[in-house]
């Protein structure tokens, strides 16, 4: 039908900008002008807001459980960015079940943690560092279904890293995996 085209056409174009944007940031990165536009913001609106966007493209359920109430001091549009690229590696990488669940916790009185669990294929442990690296893709049988460069995790890192923040992943092959990061909160 012509609904199912255009659907499948949007869904591209959001591919393609997500893909351009993130090549952009790599040259940012390269040349050092990946800059931050730091400002107080509500975390648990912009969580709820990058879930209620990416709810629109997918049929995954999303839960979100808010722990933590707490005003960031950082770059609003970056950190949603994170979130959103770990949001859509666990959609990817969970093609047979479909939830994934975002916690929201503090950890310790100065820090604030984000959390994205899914249930899907899981990675092994030698991986769990190399997925921040630039370019690095875990090798797989059925490599084909998972299409990408390997750029998120890594400009994921880097902006989580100027946050003077955390990110990581626990994860076995099979049981699905947990990424989080986390920033320290602003000093009152």
């Amino acid at each position: 039908t012509i609904q199912t085209s255009l659907s499948t056409i949007d869904k591209q174009i959001i591919k393609l900008h997500r893909l351009m944007s993130e090549l952009l940031d790599l040259s940012r990165i390269d040349s050092g002008k990946l800059e931050l536009k730091m400002q107080n913001f509500d975390l648990n609106d912009l969580v709820k807001e990058t879930v209620d966007d990416i709810k629109q493209t997918t049929r995954h359920e999303i839960l979100i459980k808010n722990r933590a109430d707490c005003k960031l001091f950082g770059d609003k549009d970056r950190i949603g960015q994170v979130l959103l690229n770990l949001l859509t590696n666990a959609i990817k990488y969970s093609p047979k079940t479909n939830s994934i669940e975002v916690n929201v916790y503090q950890p310790s009185q100065h820090i604030i943690s984000i959390s994205v669990k899914d249930h899907g294929i899981g990675i092994d442990k030698k991986d769990h560092e190399k997925i921040f690296q630039r370019f690095y893709r875990v090798a797989r049988q059925n490599e084909k279904t998972f299409p990408g460069f390997g750029i998120g995790l890594f400009i994921s890192a880097e902006i989580i890293h100027r946050h003077k923040g955390k990110i990581g992943v626990k994860s076995e092959p099979g049981k699905g995996s947990v990424f989080y990061f986390s920033i320290p909160l602003k000093e009152e």
